[in-house]
């Protein structure tokens, strides 16, 4: 591969570059605060009717000009727009000074916040996992700049999209996992400041790093000579799942010898967060070092960062639960111990990540550009397990007042209990667990009955990407590049706290109560039978999963005075095995030692097209269609325990198109567009907890087809130099266009590839607004800055059980019958209300002397303390047709009133 990247470098080579003598304007834009180039920034030569965007060195160029004079219109979401008259000759190149924008602060404000704060991110198993699309780098499209920060209390995904399609790199290399697809945002973490430059391209649009997607890719370009001269000291206060946080950066920028240096320090602490249970300490670190030489020509940087974390969780809990409590914050996750609180579901993660980069500017036209990355995500979670004893979660279907409505005394009892408020009722009661291990061992019983386990989800990676960007001449632009990556995923489960017992015995006592009189099936691992562990042994399960893949991929933009355009395309091989390091008694042939090896081709093709109206007005109109392996995460039916996968495995196909109206005027500018994309073959896996069986059930679908099409709205209105207005809002629908496969299987080996059809068509994706918007009101006079925005949702869907949607759950309904209603109820998938929340934000920046600055900003999120306002919840998978409220869905509620106060002086 690497022969064909230096035979097509060598090629590009050999076309004849025009001598760059005449009729050219070059010049550069920087922060007029910071000093720091502007990357991705739309420049106008209105005139010439000619469009570029900065570069990450914040340069653009105009070619082939003509005439003595033209109006510059610079552009973007994040800036102040301006406008300037420049002269030129148009036989020479002509150079301008660099140019000074306004960064809009409500901009400043998001990174001050920080977009990426992951606790804004559910990891709950059985329910929502990454479910918002945040920005790390912000984007100069005014819709999703505006639209991605306002609405992401609400969980609000851009065009519906899961977060496995918006594509992160760091230095150009890609950094979204091969297991389940996302970026691990607390990688970064308390590191907004070393974060906050790079570039970005939306939807299809091409860029100088990836080919691409759907959604959207950014390059976060964490390259030390990229940081300007100076320091920043950084304190926040905040009411949300952490209370106070810290950041120190400093940078030399690029010295006269060539090398440049800059690092990162931050932190996020609170022991009790404003929701009950949850607790966040992290610490973080990003060290870098860049060395030019050859007068630029060359560049080599390292950067090494982490951000390990410690945290507690919330968990969703049922309607019923939140109004005996009087609070939908409240949290099942945790309960008192001798007197203190303690989460049984914590999270320990640790990320550390190093990246060496070269770029070679080959000469004025051309630039090769190559990156390595390598990381190890530690990352593990806490959870309850129990033998042969009690469900120890206190809102635990059975625990409840509903549960007894047929003994009206008892129901009242436990409606008492809930109201006041007793923690052994309302909460996990950690003394009575420790009490009954304790007795069971003065029984002779030492293993534990109830126990803490870790779940490790272990991932190390290794990503080489080189990408080749030419100016073939003044019109067209080739860029392509190539990725190899690899990537090994360990799982397994370790003891993490006997709670006062000496030792767990491995194996599935579930199996043994289903599986009379067999003692090789109650095994988890048949090479060592009936084996105790103690603490901090891996026991359950083991495995790994391996994953490799490789890409190649172009992109040739043409550039033209009333017309640009674009086209693409990309090839892309993907394998991936489990490998088990045990054998387990429900499967012995299909647990232990590598398993079959899955492969798949993949392809990509996409094109655009810019029509410019004149200088101010433009049509713009994209389309793609690309093939995609199946992630690793959904394509085992129970990987924990076996190597079986859906029989119909294939690559998932995308089609997507979107058409938009842009405009530029001096006081208005945005976008209007309409988009449409058709998923194809897709593949889900849901896990729930059967409590009469005791068991996991694992219901993995294939053939998942999916539409989601809407219009997007979003521009930006400048009253005069104080006041203007932001307008962003999108109507859309998101939808399941067919009934897929289904295969169900018991972890305790009950039931095991059960195959039947689920009716899932027409039923809505859930847990995001289909309807969502925000109008803006910013105020900006004297370095005061004042900016409120109302945003409201709606159409908004549960998460649907596919379970709940089998015809052979109701084989014997029939209608006008009970359990005809209870099949209605059943299947119907719920509504959320629509809502609307208010936001608040004042800052200033006080300017000292050599240009030292003191910013302080307070935002207020939820002003009106909206604290009825569902952000998301799932059906459960279980259900009964004589009670069908006996196992009600759950939900998350947003928070209320919430804010965040910062202060930073930079020097």
């Amino acid at each position: 591969m690497k022969q064909k990247l230096m035979a097509l470098i060598m090629l590009l080579c050999s076309f004849p570059v025009m001598a760059q003598t005449a009729g050219e304007i070059r010049g550069k834009i920087i922060n007029a605060e910071t000093k720091e180039p502007l990357q991705g920034i739309a420049v106008i030569l209105r005139g010439h009717n000619y469009t570029t965007e900065t570069d990450e060195t914040g340069a653009f160029r105009f070619s082939e000009i003509e005439g003595t004079s033209d109006v510059l219109v610079i552009t973007s979401a994040r800036i102040m727009a301006k406008e300037l008259t420049v002269k030129y000759n148009s036989n020479q190149v002509t150079w301008l000074k660099d140019i000074e924008v306004s960064v809009k602060q409500f901009n400043n404000d998001k990174n001050l916040i920080g977009l990426i704060d992951e606790d804004m991110i559910g990891d709950d198993e059985g329910g929502l996992t990454q479910d918002v699309s945040p920005m790390i780098i912000l984007s100069n499209d005014m819709y999703l700049n505006n639209i991605a920060y306002q609405l992401s209390p609400m969980r609000f995904k851009v065009r519906g999209y899961d977060n496995n399609y918006e594509q992160k790199f760091i230095n150009g290399v890609a950094f979204n996992d091969q297991v389940r697809g996302v970026f691990n945002y607390s990688a970064i973490g308390a590191l907004n400041d070393a974060t906050r430059n790079g570039d970005a391209a939306d939807y299809l649009a091409p860029s100088r790093f990836s080919f691409g997607g759907v959604g959207r890719a950014e390059n976060i370009n964490m390259r030390s000579a990229n940081y300007a001269h100076g320091g920043k000291i950084t304190g926040s206060y905040t009411n949300r799942n952490y209370y106070l946080r810290g950041m120190v950066s400093y940078a030399t920028g690029l010295r006269d010898d060539g090398w440049a240096f800059n690092f990162t320090v931050g932190g996020r602490y609170s022991d009790r967060g404003s929701i009950d249970g949850v607790f966040y300490n992290n610490i973080s670190y990003s060290i870098g070092a860049e060395k030019q030489w050859d007068n630029g020509r060359h560049s080599l940087s390292f950067v090494t960062f982490g951000s390990p974390v410690k945290r507690g969780q919330q968990g969703g809990s049922y309607q019923e639960v939140y109004d005996l409590r009087d609070n939908n914050l409240y949290n099942p996750n945790w309960g008192y111990q001798n007197g203190k609180r303690r989460n049984s579901k914590v999270v320990r993660s640790f990320d550390p990540t190093a990246i060496l980069s070269h770029v070679w500017k080959i000469n004025e036209n051309m630039r090769l550009t190559t990156g390595v990355g390598a990381h190890y995500n530690r990352y593990g979670g806490t959870a309850l397990n129990w033998y042969n004893a009690p469900d120890p979660r206190p809102d635990y279907y059975r625990y409840l007042p509903s549960y007894f409505a047929d003994s009206p005394e008892v129901e009242d009892y436990y409606k008492y209990l809930w109201s006041v408020g007793d923690p052994t009722v309302t909460q996990i009661d950690w003394d009575n667990m420790y009490h009954i291990n304790q007795m069971a061992g003065r029984q002779g019983n030492d293993a534990a009955l109830y126990m803490l386990e870790e779940r490790r989800k272990d991932l190390f990676e290794i990503s080489m990407n080189s990408t080749f960007d030419a100016d073939i001449n003044e019109n067209m632009k080739f860029i392509g590049g190539i990725g190899l990556r690899n990537s090994q995923s360990y799982q397994f489960k370790t003891v993490d706290d006997l709670l006062g017992s000496q030792y767990v015995l491995d194996i599935d006592k579930f199996a043994e109560r289903d599986f009379p009189g067999n003692p090789d099936v109650v095994q988890n691992d048949m090479l060592k039978p009936n084996r105790r562990a103690y603490k901090g042994d891996v026991f359950g399960y083991d495995f790994k999963f391996n994953i490799n893949n490789a890409n190649l991929w172009f992109q040739n933009v043409y550039k033209y005075r009333g017309v640009d355009f674009y086209y693409g395309a990309k090839l892309s091989y993907t394998d991936f095995h489990r490998k088990g390091y045990m054998m387990n008694g429900r499967y012995p042939d299909n647990s232990h030692g590598r398993g079959q090896n899955h492969s798949f081709v993949d392809y990509g093709l996409k094109a655009g097209l810019t029509y410019k109206i004149n200088g101010r007005h433009f049509i713009t109109a994209n389309v793609g269609y690309m093939t995609e392996a199946p992630l690793v995460d959904k394509s085992y039916i129970s990987p924990r325990i076996s190597d079986y996968t859906a029989d119909d495995m294939k690559s998932a196909g995308i089609f997507t198109a979107d058409l938009s109206y842009v405009f530029s005027l001096p006081s208005i500018h945005g976008r209007v567009s309409v988009f449409q994309t058709n998923f194809y073959d897709l593949m889900q896996r849901a896990s729930y907890y059967h409590d009469t069986e005791r068991t996991f059930v694992n219901h993995l679908l294939s053939g998942v087809n999916k539409v989601h099409r809407g219009i997007e709205l979003g521009f930006n209105y400048k009253l005069n130099d104080n006041w203007n207005f932001d307008v962003a809002g999108t109507i859309a629908e998101y939808y399941y266009s067919n009934n897929p496969d289904g295969t169900i299987s018991y972890e305790n080996g009950k039931e095991m590839g059960i195959k039947e059809t689920v009716y899932l068509k027409d039923s809505y994706v859930g847990s995001t607004p289909q309807i969502a918007g925000t109008l803006g009101i910013n105020y900006f006079r004297n370095y005061w800055f004042l900016s409120m925005n109302i945003n409201g949702f709606g159409r908004n869907y549960i998460d649907v059980a596919p379970m709940r949607r089998l015809a052979s759950n109701y084989v014997n309904v029939a209608p006008g019958t009970p359990q005809y209603d209870a099949y209605r109820q059943l299947t119907h998938q719920e509504r959320y209300s629509s809502a609307y929340t208010l936001d608040l934000s004042i800052g200033k920046i006080f300017y000292l002397k050599n240009r030292n600055s003191v910013n302080f900003n307070l935002s207020v999120n939820n002003l009106l303390n909206r604290e009825n306002i569902k952000t998301g919840g799932y059906e459960q998978g279980r259900l009964d047709l004589d009670k069908p409220n006996k196992f009600s869905s759950r939900y998350f509620y947003m928070q209320g009133i919430n804010c965040f106060l910062n202060a930073s002086y930079k020097f």
